[in-house]
């Protein structure tokens, strides 16, 4: 089970990791007037163009480390509002704070928030979020007490700002959803992919949660990478990812992507896989999505019942995918 971090020191020097995460993808500073609490006052926001978010980090002695985020590059004519927050206590343990870090029992350190999300719009709140977030969930000793809580990303990973920035996206779409009907059924031609559908909404084992943690990118690449290539895809909340031919109104492919090698998972993917594919209509065909050094062992044997497999690799930040062009889409 993770730990909360409760410690002053160890607090100060994480929180300033957790910004010298962001300085690499770094593109201007834009002077701006900074919305918070139905007030506004003059900032200087960073605007980190290739993760498609801005922010805004201010300490407030003895109280806490705020950290302020938005989606798309700011304007400068009207108040800025803020998407998300993943605010660090300045010391010990303040449950009423947002966010926090905690640790695993190999040494690992996690961003983590609680769940508590604002912004003034009715059904916006720890509700909500509790109810309808989807990505990497732990339990976490949070001092006296057990928590339920929300791992934002490994901030020892190289890849920690863009996990970081997925999840100040999907909490921005969260919002906007909020007043919005929870009904997924649409037809063939309003299905979209969905980043707030990626993920899980129940607690991980201790020693699965490094390797969740880049899921949301994995997942996320390779649909973008489908897109590119003009192939329609969607989700919902029993799949992540699928294809879907167009000119026959159906499901064509449908993705179970694992970023951990263990058997376990892997055999209860392919498990997944075969459920859903045998209950959809005309059998769309099944695609297993699994680090590439795994692929051998399991490629021969899946494709007897069936189920084709795509490797992944990472480079620095970026994930490269292996096999994907064997799939047919026509």
């Amino acid at each position: 089970m993770l730990k909360v971090i409760s410690d002053q020191p160890v607090i100060k020097k994480y929180a300033g990791q957790f910004n010298k995460k962001f300085k690499p993808f770094i593109d201007e500073e834009i002077k701006v007037k900074l919305g918070h609490q139905g007030a506004g006052f003059s900032a200087k926001v960073l605007w980190l163009k290739e993760l498609g978010i801005w922010k805004f980090s201010h300490v407030i002695k003895e109280v806490r480390y705020w950290n302020a985020f938005g989606i798309g590059k700011p304007g400068t004519s009207n108040v800025l509002s803020i998407a998300s927050e993943i605010n660090f206590p300045w010391d010990q343990i303040d449950r009423k704070t947002g966010g926090a870090f905690a640790e695993d029992a190999w040494g690992n350190v996690f961003v983590i928030h609680r769940g508590k999300i604002g912004g003034g719009k009715k059904g916006v709140g720890k509700s909500l979020f509790e109810h309808n977030y989807r990505g990497v969930w732990s339990f976490m000793e949070d001092g006296d007490s057990i928590s339920q809580v929300a791992v934002i990303g490994d901030l020892k990973s190289s890849r920690f700002a863009l996990q970081a920035a997925q999840f100040v996206k999907k909490i921005e779409i969260l919002k906007l959803s909020a007043a919005a009907s929870t009904q997924t059924e649409m037809d063939f031609s309003e299905i979209t992919f969905r980043e707030d559908l990626i993920g899980s909404v129940t607690p991980l084992p201790e020693d699965e949660i490094v390797y969740a943690c880049d899921h949301d990118l994995v997942v996320s690449e390779l649909a973008a990478l489908l897109q590119r290539q003009k192939i329609k895809i969607g989700n919902d909340t029993e799949s992540e990812l699928f294809a879907v031919d167009t000119s026959e109104n159906r499901i064509s492919h449908v993705f179970e992507i694992l970023t951990d090698a263990k058997e376990k998972s892997i055999l209860a993917a392919i498990g997944k896989l075969i459920l859903q594919t045998s209950v959809a209509a005309l059998n769309p065909l099944p695609i297993l999505v699994l680090p590439e050094e795994k692929m051998s062992h399991y490629e021969q044997e899946l494709k007897r019942i069936n189920i084709s497999v795509i490797g992944f690799h990472w480079q620095e930040e970026k994930v490269v995918f292996s096999g994907l062009g064997k799939i047919k889409f026509e």
